[in-house]
């Protein structure tokens, strides 16, 4: 069975069809698997993984240009591969390829792992044959099949001890920041400005995506303090295993992995891509499982003094770790690959 992968350019598209082709190639050894991707650095990584990855990848964008592109693409992609079983997985370049797949008949799903769905999703529902939904949500009719966040393999609980050895850092709190793959200058500057005025023994991780990495490198090189500062790392096993806490974005791929590591957040989400990520912080705060700051009207003072009342308070830590576990979407979906029901 041949299975296409359609993806769009960001790491949040990208790593759950990854996780989820992944199990299923070990599940089903016979099946080809192909991906489409246009991502440059993360296409190469799908490659690396043994994957065939297909896409075109523009250096700048023009959604003139790009539209009637993708559009001859999808069609050449589909004649040329002959997929049985094409899987959507949101954003606007995998638009074309779902859609012209509906058409031509074949088993098309898409992959909605946001609390709502996407612009470009909530489009492509009407035509394919299964909805794949990533947070619980009721079923309308049998097109909605609730399979949880995909994680991808790499993301296992490591020892603590042998973690820490490896990044060099102390038994001692850490904070964690990070903007996704792309980086955020928002994340970025909130977090040194908390850096900055943040007393006591603590140590820093920081992502800081590739556009900032030079002028944020400098600001930590002038700092006694253990510190872990990449632009982009993919061994985030490491980096979750020794968080105590984490400030971050609200893509449901992250927040999958938050609930699996049992982290304290302290969610930023995205103010743009339709509002998903707002509604997915939110279903964390009324669980009371992470703290929620809109960027639109952001508080440093608040934010700040949340982010030392968890540094300080132990008990409230263990509180919200309780709390994400009643939270099941980073959970596995072995099941569902396994009996291929896509």
């Amino acid at each position: 069975m041949r299975i296409l992968f359609v993806c769009d350019r960001s790491a949040g598209h990208i790593f759950p069809a990854l996780a989820m082709a992944q199990k299923i190639r070990q599940q089903a050894e016979g099946d080809k698997l192909y991906f489409f991707a246009t991502s440059l650095s993360l296409k190469e990584h799908l490659i690396k993984e043994g994957f065939m990855a297909y896409g075109k990848c523009f250096n700048t964008r023009n959604i003139i240009i790009e539209t009637a592109y993708r559009f001859f693409e999808a069609l050449h992609l589909i004649f040329l591969i002959k997929p049985h079983k094409l899987i959507g997985f949101g954003g606007r370049d995998s638009f074309f390829l779902v859609v012209l797949g509906s058409l031509l008949f074949l088993d098309t799903s898409i992959y909605e792992p946001n609390v709502t769905p996407g612009k470009a999703n909530r489009v492509l529902s009407l035509f394919v044959r299964r909805v794949l939904c990533g947070f619980g949500k009721k079923k309308f009719n049998k097109k909605y099949v609730n399979v949880g966040i995909p994680l991808r393999p790499n993301i296992k609980k490591i020892d603590r001890k042998e973690a820490l050895s490896v990044l060099g850092f102390d038994d001692k709190p850490v904070l964690f920041c990070f903007g996704g793959s792309q980086g955020s200058m928002f994340l970025n500057n909130t977090f040194i400005k908390l850096i900055d005025n943040l007393s006591g023994d603590y140590q820093v991780i920081h992502l800081t995506g590739e556009r900032e990495y030079f002028k944020i490198s400098q600001f930590y090189n002038k700092m006694d303090r253990k510190k872990f500062i990449k632009d982009f790392y993919y061994r985030m096993e490491l980096l979750y295993s020794v968080a105590d806490i984490v400030i971050c974005r609200a893509g449901a791929s992250t927040l999958g992995e938050i609930a699996y590591y049992k982290l304290p957040a302290l969610l930023i989400p995205h103010p743009a891509a339709g509002g998903h990520q707002k509604a997915n912080a939110m279903y964390f705060k009324e669980r009371q499982a992470a703290y929620v700051f809109l960027q639109e009207n952001f508080d440093f003072k608040q934010f700040r003094q949340a982010v030392l009342g968890l540094l300080q308070d132990k008990n409230l830590r263990y509180r919200i770790k309780n709390n994400l576990n009643d939270i099941k979407i980073g959970i596995g979906f072995e099941d569902f690959c396994r009996n291929n029901c896509f």
